[in-house]
């Protein structure tokens, strides 16, 4: 259930003092909105796992009887089993309303093996499995992502909710699917492991889907769709799915009628790259002078995350209260890469000409100052 997402409450989320807001509360408001398993009738459990937003939507099916595609209610409006479809649990306290709009998406995978079963039946056991990890495992209050894609394309609310709240348009539920963000993104997960393979042709059209549906209803633009790793100090999403985010920014821009700018917007604003062991070159000498820095002992300055840098960045990552990844991304970056002068000597320079002046490339021209912003690009 994406290992490298945090593991305490603490780093999670799970914090008290924002609104609170109990299931019935927020349904009671939103009752005009067609999200109940009273569409369904007496059909069982597993086949009203589907939510329909409109009642005549059905699902394409292939000959094996399972589900080949979501078929969307009308265009632009997915189908999402809600949290009573597929018989979630009740959160251990009152879900927290944030009472504003969130204003990015962050992708992530399950961690998970990458499985033929995604029919309806499939898509209830891995929502529940993934709840009941969250909460018994990790200790949060409900699953900790907003929503959840299956490697079939079924989509199924994650922390009760997520679906009334999407559908209001105005506020969101605090998640706990990455910290410093659970106010702020809703985070979706995607069920299986891609790291080497590319995630299946029907979960990425959902995704697709889905992202179109919550910038629609947020105003979120099409370069606010990030990958966990831009964030935390984790592989997650998945090398291969991460590669894919310049496209879906570019194809959820031009579904949101962006056409012209969705080259731009396929480009996000420059993150911090993914860092681990066996990885050489310019960034990770430029991470092992940054750590030098930061006082961490005993890291080499050889351009090679080996066991010693390994070491170091374990150490770093413990000094600083976070998650032990041995990996160097979104939530080490930030805390390393202090404002720099360059030529001001001392390992932080020493770290910027490493990346100013990469063997076998033109020197780019060092600027004044060396913020956040200008290592993300000399990083990239």
């Amino acid at each position: 259930m994406c290992p490298g997402c945090p593991a305490s409450p603490s780093a999670g989320g799970e914090s008290e003092g924002r609104s609170r807001l109990s299931r019935r509360g927020l349904m009671g408001g939103l009752s005009a909105l067609a999200i109940t398993g009273a569409l369904f009738g007496s059909r069982s459990r597993a086949e009203a796992a589907r939510v329909r937003l409109v009642s005549d939507a059905e699902p394409i099916t292939g000959s094996d009887g399972q589900l080949a595609a979501p078929a969307p209610a009308r265009p632009g409006v997915p189908s999402i089993a809600s949290c009573d479809d597929w018989n979630a649990r009740d959160p251990s306290k009152d879900v927290k309303i944030i009472k504003q709009r969130p204003v990015k998406i962050l992708v992530h995978h399950t961690a998970t093996a990458n499985r033929s079963e995604v029919g309806e039946d499939d898509l209830v056991v891995l929502a529940k499995s993934i709840q009941d990890f969250h909460m018994d495992t990790n200790g949060w209050i409900d699953s900790g992502h907003h929503f959840l894609v299956n490697r079939g394309g079924l989509i199924a609310e994650g922390r009760h909710q997520s679906l009334a709240t999407l559908l209001g348009r105005q506020w969101m539920i605090e998640g706990t699917h990455c910290p410093d963000q659970n106010d702020i993104a809703v985070g979706i997960e995607n069920q299986g492991t891609y790291t080497e393979v590319n995630p299946p042709a029907a979960l990425y059209s959902s995704l697709r889907s889905l992202c179109v549906y919550v910038c629609q209803q947020y105003g979120i633009e099409a370069d606010m769709i990030y990958g966990h790793r831009d964030f935390r100090d984790t592989a997650c999403p998945g090398d291969k799915l991460y590669g894919m985010l310049p496209q879906l920014r570019n194809e959820v821009a031009q579904q949101l009628g962006k056409a012209t700018e969705g080259a731009r917007l396929a480009m996000a604003a420059p993150t911090w790259p993914l860092l681990r062991p066996a990885d050489t070159g310019p960034r990770v000498l430029a991470a092992q002078h940054l750590l030098r820095a930061a006082g961490v002992a005993g890291v080499p300055a050889d351009g090679t995350f080996g066991a010693s840098t390994s070491q170091g960045v374990l150490a770093f990552q413990t000094r600083n209260n976070m998650e032990r990844t041995g990996m160097i991304a979104g939530g080490s970056w930030p805390l390393l890469a202090v404002d720099v002068r360059p030529g001001q000597g001392g390992e932080a320079d020493l770290a910027a000409q490493a990346l100013l002046h990469r063997p076998n490339t033109p020197a780019t021209q060092a600027p004044a100052v060396i913020d956040h912003p200008t290592w993300q690009r000399l990083l990239a």
